[in-house]
């Protein structure tokens, strides 16, 4: 990764790693070690255990003493609170700020859509990538950065789940939304992001899916 400074190197690192556990990388009981991290990223200890840290604090990995880090598995319990959480948050915060978001924001929010129909039926990590930039984009909105990484960080625990089990989200109400939005009827706008989020419970309970290639 070259000579940077230590902050740029955790950032680096974090990003890197990051992105190799949602993209599915390391299966879910892989044990991440910081020695196999240094020797894959080329760096030193310091930001590979810093990057460690961040990711353990966000509750993407779990760290085990004496043996490394685990990527978690979350469980329906755990699923269940961030729906709710995510449902409470992002709900409160429409219906206090919702008049606010101007045609500029409408425009992007809608454009976000258009690159949801766009990519493939079969690529279930860009159906989920492009779900959770329209609901990171909205709440962007609001301008509470605290808020929007509690936010960040309980999709996260969600991309977990959903790259582990394969499952796809969908975005059937998004343009809806959007259309409501721009007519100013928050409250029919409150529902439609309500149901959006909470319809995420029914795949949280569904059984995982059958492999027809085996």
């Amino acid at each position: 990764m070259g000579k940077k400074n230590t902050a740029t190197l955790k950032n680096q690192v974090y990003d890197a790693l990051f992105t190799d556990i949602i993209s599915g990388v390391y299966p879910a009981d892989t044990i991440l070690t910081e020695k196999f991290l240094m020797e894959k990223y080329n760096v030193s200890r310091a930001p590979i255990r810093e990057a460690l840290t961040q990711l353990t604090g966000t509750y993407i990995l779990s760290s085990i003493p004496r043996q490394g880090y685990k990527i978690l598995r979350p469980s329906k319990q755990q699923l269940l609170e961030v729906v709710k959480f995510r449902s409470a948050l992002e709900c409160s915060f429409l219906e206090s700020y919702g008049d606010y978001i101007d045609e500029s924001q409408i425009k992007e929010l809608r454009s976000i859509c258009t690159d949801y129909v766009n990519c493939p039926l079969n690529d279930f990590m860009s159906h989920w990538h492009y779900n959770c930039q329209f609901h990171l984009k909205l709440f962007s909105i609001y301008g509470n950065h605290y808020a929007y990484k509690l936010l960040e960080d309980a999709l996260n625990i969600q991309t977990i789940f959903f790259v582990q089990k394969k499952y796809s989200a969908t975005m059937d109400l998004h343009l809806a939304l959007v259309d409501y939005l721009e007519k100013g009827e928050i409250p029919t706008a409150l529902t439609l992001l309500k149901a959006d989020i909470e319809n995420l419970l029914l795949l949280s309970t569904a059984p995982t899916p059958v492999d027809q290639s085996k």
